[in-house]
């Protein structure tokens, strides 16, 4: 059995800090079930401090996580964070890089902040 967990119920369309985790912490039981569908329908931009929070809240709950309706912002900001997390060095502090194929994308993500 999978859960299904819509974002939008709980969190503004423009995620941007590390505490909005507290609002899925408090929201999400996941003690019944260990796949979850990550709903972000309506949800335009999320920041790279959530989107880590968001991937450590799963791994930590051993959560098998499905993210779906995600735009190309979202999408890329959770696979560009995704990749910095497997490539992760302690010795070292990186930062998550997102690339666009056009201008009008930076355009899109600059005017949700």
């Amino acid at each position: 059995m999978e859960i299904i967990f819509n974002i939008a119920d709980y969190l503004p369309s423009t995620i941007t800090t590390r505490v909005a985790i507290e609002e899925i912490r408090q929201n999400l039981d996941t003690s019944l079930c260990k796949t979850v569908v990550f709903n972000f329908k309506k949800i335009d931009f999320i920041s790279r401090a959530f989107a880590d929070e968001l991937l450590h809240f799963v791994e930590k709950n051993n959560i098998k996580a499905h993210f779906t309706n995600t735009n190309s912002v979202v999408k890329q900001m959770l696979d560009a964070v995704n990749k910095n997390r497997n490539q992760r060095n302690n010795g070292f502090h990186n930062i998550a890089i997102t690339h666009f194929q056009e201008k009008e994308q930076l355009n899109q993500l600059l005017s949700l902040i």
